[in-house]
């Protein structure tokens, strides 16, 4: 291959990869790169959080303080420490959504799948709260 043709085949896998890039930001920069659907993007309090699809999701069967209460902020940043930025998996319950439209679910992280329900209540950030129909691990999440 003589040197002009070396230059053109270099220059064209330059611009190809300058094209990928950018339309892989194009793409990806509305939910963060490498974000998915199931990406937390926001922690509303110590209870509920955003995904990427922008469905919220309220954890079942944990509570905690509410804004302008004792334990608030506490609550928030755990929440935000363990999820925020991170994929998560979901669980179903009995129910889909609660009265405010929120996913109720289980929320598992990390490739040793860290329960963030049972979390939050062992570390002392909420107190378990059965609600509903919405109970099959409220005994695992009060679990010592």
């Amino acid at each position: 291959m003589r040197k002009e043709q070396l230059i053109v085949v270099l220059v064209a896998v330059v611009i190809g990869l300058l094209s990928f890039s950018f339309y892989y930001f194009v793409n990806n920069t509305s939910k963060g790169a490498g974000a998915t659907d199931n990406t937390v993007t926001n922690v509303v309090d110590g209870d509920t959080f955003v995904l990427g699809s922008g469905e919220t999701v309220r954890l079942i069967c944990v509570d905690t303080p509410e804004q302008g209460e004792s334990g608030y902020e506490e609550a928030k940043d755990f929440l935000s420490f363990l999820v925020l930025g991170r994929e998560v998996r979901l669980e179903k319950d009995v129910s889909e959504r609660d009265q405010y439209g929120r996913l109720l679910r289980y929320v598992y992280i990390g490739t040793t799948e860290i329960f963030v329900n049972k979390e939050i209540v062992q570390q002392g950030y909420g107190k378990v709260f059965p609600y509903g129909n919405d109970t099959k691990r409220c005994g695992e999440i009060g679990l010592g």
